[in-house]
């Protein structure tokens, strides 16, 4: 009784390990589209392939070693094309690594004078410690309050304690009207 317990259990994990193994399979895309525009290793080398392909089908095999200039001239711009592509995407990637540790930083405490104005960012989160400040619009919309439920149309006072976000990055932000702390977690800038 307890073998056949047993069987039937490995067989389901088996089965559940399949099917979480397909799950991922399928969800992973195809390296280089839009789905993964990081860099794989995989697309490096299937580049380096395509390359190395283009060198020993140019030499015809031939045992000289003769390639013609454009041949040559051909697989510079593709190296130095593959070498931009290269150092777009650890741009990129150094981009997204300082974008998660200001999230995983927490919020950033900054204190502003009358008169000046935080920008945020999409996504960015601000809390008015103290002091005052009135909302501004974006150009497709306004701040939301988290904390009451409802939206900070142009001009409301923004009141203190209260989590505000800003859907998009489109302008929205706070005008300081008494000098203030705040505290921020994402992107924003100051005027």
């Amino acid at each position: 009784m307890n073998q056949t317990r047993g069987r039937i259990a490995y067989l389901l994990f088996a089965v559940l390990f399949l099917l979480v193994a397909v799950i991922f399979s399928q969800a992973a895309g195809e390296p280089g589209s839009s789905s993964d525009p990081l860099v794989t290793k995989s697309y490096v080398d299937q580049q380096i392939a395509q390359l190395a392909a283009k060198i020993n089908s140019s030499s015809g095999g031939s045992s000289s070693g003769n390639v013609n200039n454009a041949t040559v001239e051909q697989l510079k711009a593709d190296v130095g094309d593959l070498t931009r592509f290269v150092v777009d995407a650890l741009s990129g990637l150094q981009e997204l690594k300082d974008r998660v540790a200001v999230i995983e930083n927490g919020f950033t405490v900054i204190s502003l004078k009358k008169g000046q104005t935080l920008v945020l960012g999409g996504g960015s989160e601000v809390i008015l410690r103290s002091g005052q400040a009135t909302a501004i619009s974006g150009e497709s919309g306004t701040l939301v309050d988290v904390s009451a439920g409802k939206d900070l149309n142009n001009g409301v006072s923004v009141p203190v304690q209260h989590l505000i976000i800003a859907p998009k990055g489109d302008g929205r932000g706070l005008k300081i009207t008494a000098d203030a702390y705040l505290i921020v977690r994402g992107g924003y800038t100051i005027k």
